[in-house]
């Protein structure tokens, strides 16, 4: 809508985007005043794309010359002369000044003759005048020559000395001619409205004067969100209408990527805002938002528009308050415990109790009902943890109803029909008869020739294994598991070569769109020349192109076919299934790994792991699946640098910085969603030379794997994310990792996003930054991940995390609910001795000492004041499995403490007795009024006689039960547990 100047003013214009804001401004005769919050100061800073210059926050020198001036608000209402003309002072190449008329000026604007160094005087030598960095030549009364900093200028404005504005008593807004344009007036503040009485406004928002509301017709557009396909397809139809479409971007590369992708439609690159129907006209702007004016029939985008993923419009960033992070390892109120014979209670917290003259801390544990059991805090080692939170508790157990044993019991005869079925299926698979894909020496040799690498050893190793697997009669169930970029799909590859050699089909099924399009890719490249058809499904597949490769597949025209969940469908058959591939089997849903299992039931089945999953990889330990480890990495390839430091904003845009200056990508991670927007324009401000994308798990799917593909495509320099892209993501280019708080992160989910880089022979670097404070256990956390830099630790790192996670559900959903009652530690310890007893094998029962003794031990709130403290040393005391960890804890304690009282002392002696007596099959030791009785599991005991009778104490032996007592006369409390401790040293 083309409005005159008189019929835009004083007017509201709603919902507008920024860029048509910047537009109108701009075309507005000056002088004109637009007044901005100071965080959307940069958007306005250069209208040159709407060829005009504006003046941004100026002060004197632009009084009375400026066009178009933009302040913040907090600027616009700095003080200012009554008079500015006697403050500011024009200086002209060619005009005459008077010295004397000159000198005096200069003096009343503040200004000192030959004042002292480091001030803003002047001085003057001959005819040469100097203030400051100013140095004005003159030939007697007529000004030849300016130079400001040394570079020549024919007019310069010179303003009053700084720190003369407390002399002033006016305003700046009040001084600048003009119609007043407010953007976002909501956060203006309220002192300024007095000073726009009587003068022209329009307001850009809500929150300002009442004006009347003028509708010019801009339709503002959604963002796009980095959907790609979608922009494209939307200018193609608007230039087919005529329209003229502008895209302001900001990045020379940006820009280059987009000409890519505008392949086929008018397109053209200009400096200014031209708008030619039919085309699309690229123009360089800082500009944001979008919108379509009907009228006009144009459009105008913008490149933060293109991959923006909120409003368009951006707040003011709010800091975030968040409390410290704990470290996960501590015993904290409120964590679900588990007892072996009272079922799950929550941890309310410490308390200490004295018994008959002996002081201890007990664990107060919540069940059911209110009930609470009081627990000695060396009964710790007995207790597991359940994984449930505030957010998703448990169910708690009622104590003295045996609800607890009966969900035991039920959970064990479940563990049990579910090992009988794993094995049965097991052994049916060892029996079933499948297809052998014998060597075909002229074919098999083909594949291996366009592979530009040699083969590592832990490759070859793998590659026998699968290829004695397929040659064998019976179906293959081959797990595949290393590194990142270790050369997994080269084995499956070689794999699906020799089974289309046999004439069969091939499936490769992935998680995601965008590893479907590159695994397409790579075999595509791979059988170029061969007689083998590949080809892709996904999202990204037209239906047309879709119908035909489902006719083809099962007409058996289609050799290899590679897709997402959509290979799973009922409607796609094969001619002849011959191999089975599944990339990343964790990430599928327990529906969609049904329907995988049903497939492969006769099917040679190859499944391939970065990271073996816990449940993948417990089944391959017990034997029921056959495992091959790549842990070698590929000649050339670099450990990834890690970098441990404290959040540092240089550090993190030198980080970017240095990966784009040698081409290439960086991710960023940032685990917030609710914060992601604002992080984003932290980035844009500390690195504004880079283009960020934000991917976050909150997102669609199908957008996820578009942002992804613009990503790996180039649309991108730094793709900032949530642990989204944890797995799955195959980027070469990107060689640097950020992480923002590495601290709240787990050792396995540290090891997996920093398998994100690394992928070629150039050094990768991952940076972890952390707060400046870190607890002890997040310290230890980065620590180990910084150690674990070698190549291939990844599997060695699975393990350790299967014992952190358990091992799952291992052969479909009906386990949920007896995992969720009794928990998935529980449950794994019920289905391994449920396996060992149907293989015939023995299982030894978990060792646990009762120990009750009349010692006075705990770790004391005086020598350790924080209870959360406490409590973790608790923990982790509990967690010993060797004398030499706790040699270690108590020299930990001794450093940061100073020398333990008696009780700490005699809780350590507790624990270092307790970890004794369950080496030497201790069950009890326990006292009565004159003896120290010690249980044993067995009889008879093998002991040292001779040395036993030598020792300072009278000592008995017992056979019912069967073990040693020792007598109490003479002994102090404290001598207690240095007498059992002798004589265990003296049983075998």
């Amino acid at each position: 809508m083309a409005l005159t100047k008189d019929e835009l003013l004083n007017h509201y214009l709603p919902g507008l985007p920024q860029v048509a804001r910047a537009r109108l401004f701009a075309q507005t005769e000056p002088p004109a005043i637009l007044l901005v919050p100071e965080h959307r100061l940069d958007f306005y800073r250069n209208l040159e794309p709407f060829g005009v210059g504006v003046y941004v926050n100026p002060g004197l020198e632009a009084w009375g010359e400026a066009g178009w001036v933009v302040f913040d608000y907090r600027e616009a209402l700095q003080a200012f002369p009554q008079d500015p003309s006697a403050w500011r002072l024009v200086l002209e190449v060619g005009r005459r000044y008077l010295r004397e008329d000159l000198l005096e000026r200069l003096t009343r604007m503040g200004y000192l003759r030959e004042s002292e160094e480091g001030e803003a005087g002047f001085q003057v030598r001959g005819e040469i005048v100097e203030i400051g960095e100013v140095r004005l030549e003159f030939f007697g009364d007529e000004l030849e020559a300016i130079k400001v900093a040394g570079e020549n200028k024919r007019r310069f404005v010179l303003g009053a000395k700084p720190g003369k504005a407390e002399a002033w008593d006016s305003h700046k807004i009040r001084h600048f001619p003009g119609p007043v344009f407010l953007d976002m007036p909501s956060l203006a503040p309220g002192e300024l409205w007095p000073h726009l009485e009587g003068r022209d406004l329009v307001t850009f928002g809500l929150g300002g004067p009442e004006l009347p509301k003028l509708d010019l017709g801009y339709q503002a557009l959604p963002p796009y969100r980095a959907r790609i396909a979608q922009f494209v397809e939307e200018v193609r139809r608007w230039t087919e209408q005529d329209y003229g479409v502008v895209l302001f971007y900001k990045h020379a590369k940006g820009r280059a990527y987009l000409e890519g992708k505008l392949q086929g439609i008018n397109l053209r690159k200009s400096g200014r805002f031209e708008c030619k129907p039919g085309w699309i006209t690229l123009v360089p702007g800082g500009f944001e938002g979008a919108y379509l004016d009907p009228e006009a029939k144009a459009v105008c985008l913008t490149e933060p528009h293109l991959y923006a993923f909120g409003s368009g419009q951006a707040g003011p960033s709010r800091r975030i308050v968040t409390g410290e992070t704990g470290d996960p390892s501590a015993l904290a109120p409120g964590d679900y415990l588990i007892h072996p014979e009272h079922g799950i209670g929550q941890f309310v917290g410490l308390e200490p109790r004295e018994i008959l003259g002996v002081k201890r801390d007990y664990l107060i544990l919540q069940y059911a009902g209110e009930a609470r059991l009081y627990l000695p805090v060396e009964q710790l080692p007995l207790l597991k943890r359940h994984p449930g939170t505030t957010d998703d508790p448990p169910r708690l157990s009622s104590l003295g109803k045996g609800e607890w044993k009966k969900a035991r019991e039920k959970a064990q005869k479940d563990a049990e029909e579910l090992a009988a079925r794993m094995l049965v299926l097991h052994a049916k698979r060892q029996a079933t008869p499948g297809r052998a894909w014998a060597p075909i020496p002229e074919w098999d040799s083909l594949i291996e020739k366009n592979f530009p690498y040699a083969l590592t050893p832990d490759q070859e190793k793998s590659l026998e294994d699968t290829f004695r697997d397929l040659e064998a009669p019976r179906p293959m169930d081959r797990l595949i598991s290393g590194d990142v970029g270790f050369g997994k799909t080269e084995v499956a590859l070689r794999a699906a070569h020799r089974v289309v050699g046999h004439g069969a089909q091939v499936a490769l099924l992935v998680p995601t769109t965008l590893l479907a399009e590159q695994h397409t890719q790579t075999f595509k490249s791979r059988f170029e020349g061969l007689p083998v058809r590949v080809e892709g499904l996904s999202r990204f597949t037209s239906e047309l192109d879709e119908q035909r490769i489902l006719r083809d597949l099962e007409a058996g025209a289609v050799d290899i076919v590679i897709g997402t969940h959509r290979l799973l469908s009922g409607d796609l058959r094969f001619k002849d299934l011959g191999l089975l591939i599944i990339d990343e089997e964790h990430r599928f849903g327990v529906a969609q790994k049904e329907r995988i299992r049903e497939m492969a039931e006769a099917v040679d089945t190859l499944y391939l792991s970065a990271t073996p999953i816990p449940r993948t990889l417990y089944s391959a330990l017990v034997g029921l699946k056959d495992l091959s480890s790549i842990q070698t990495p590929p000649p050339g390839r670099k450990p990834i640098q890690t970098v441990l430091a404290p959040y540092d904003p240089s550090l993190v845009r030198e980080a970017i910085l240095s990966e784009m200056e040698r081409g290439g990508k960086v991710f960023y991670v940032h685990d917030r969603v609710a914060t992601i927007q604002a992080r984003q324009r932290y980035l844009e401000n500390i690195a504004p030379e880079a283009r960020i994308g934000v991917v976050h798990g909150q997102m669609p799917e199908g957008d996820i794997e578009e942002v992804m593909l613009a990503f790996a495509e180039g649309a991108f320099d730094v793709l900032l994310a949530t642990t989204i892209i944890e797995s799955g993501l195959d980027i070469p280019e990107a060689n640097t990792i950020v992480i923002e708080r590495a601290d709240r992160l787990g050792l396995a989910a540290l090891y997996q996003l920093r398998g994100r880089v690394g992928r070629r022979d150039q050094e990768a670097y991952a940076y972890f930054f952390h707060p400046p404070r870190l607890t002890e256990g997040a310290e230890r956390r980065l620590a180990a991940i910084a150690d674990l830099s070698d190549l291939g630790s990844g599997h060695l790192l699975a393990e350790k995390d299967m014992e952190i996670r358990g091992v799952g559900n291992l052969l479909g959903p009906e386990q949920h609910g007896h995992i969720r009652a009794v928990s998935l530690e529980i449950y794994t310890e019920l289905l391994a001795e449920a396996i060992a007893k149907l293989k015939g094998e023995k299982t030894e029962p978990e060792k646990h000492v009762t120990l009750d003794l009349a010692v006075s031990a705990r770790l004391t709130p005086e020598y350790i004041p924080s209870a959360a403290a406490r409590s973790r040393y608790y923990g982790r005391l509990a967690e010993a499995k060797r004398l030499a960890q706790v040699a270690r804890i108590a020299g930990e304690l001794r450093e940061r403490y100073g020398e333990p009282p008696v009780e700490v002392e005699n809780f350590l002696a507790l624990t270092r007795l307790r970890l004794l007596a369950e080496a030497k099959g201790v069950v009890s030791i326990t006292e009565d009024l004159t003896w120290l009785q010690l249980v044993f599991e067995r009889w008879p005991l093998d002991y040292d006689a001779k040395a036993l009778r030598a020792l300072p104490y009278r000592i008995e032996l017992t056979q019912y039960p069967p073990g040693f007592r020792i007598a109490k006369k003479g002994l102090s409390q404290k001598q207690y547990v240095q007498a059992v401790s002798d004589l265990l040293y003296l049983v075998s």
